[in-house]
């Protein structure tokens, strides 16, 4: 199993143009070209592998292709102030020492924020 993040692409305007776009995102180039800039990693079985900016990206997109199983990380699902924010923020102060339960209290207080 692997847990990561990914980018979701959608129309938002219908339009000729916007369908080709997503239409392209389906082609293995589309996928190559960001892989060739670094910091990208496809689960895409169709690319050249090769494509890649490094081996050590070349080793976790064949670990990401083969995975049995791919989560998101949960805070990818969390809306923005809490997943990239207290959600965030919580889990540094966790690994500095402040409690779980404080930490827990300040994240839910941004949910309850949010409501």
């Amino acid at each position: 199993p692997v847990l990561g993040a990914g980018t979701l692409a959608m129309i938002t305007k219908d339009s000729k143009a916007a369908r080709a776009f997503i239409e392209f995102l389906k082609m293995p180039l589309a996928h190559e070209i960001w892989m060739a800039q670094g910091g990208f990693v496809t689960p895409f079985k169709g690319v050249n592998k090769d494509a890649y900016a490094s081996d050590a990206l070349k080793k976790q997109g064949e670990i990401l292709a083969n995975a049995s199983t791919f989560r998101f990380d949960g805070s990818d699902l969390m809306p923005g102030k809490i997943g990239a924010g207290s959600f965030w923020t919580g889990m540094i102060d966790l690994v500095g020492g402040k409690s779980a339960q404080d930490v827990a209290t300040d994240i839910q207080k941004s949910w309850d924020a949010i409501k």
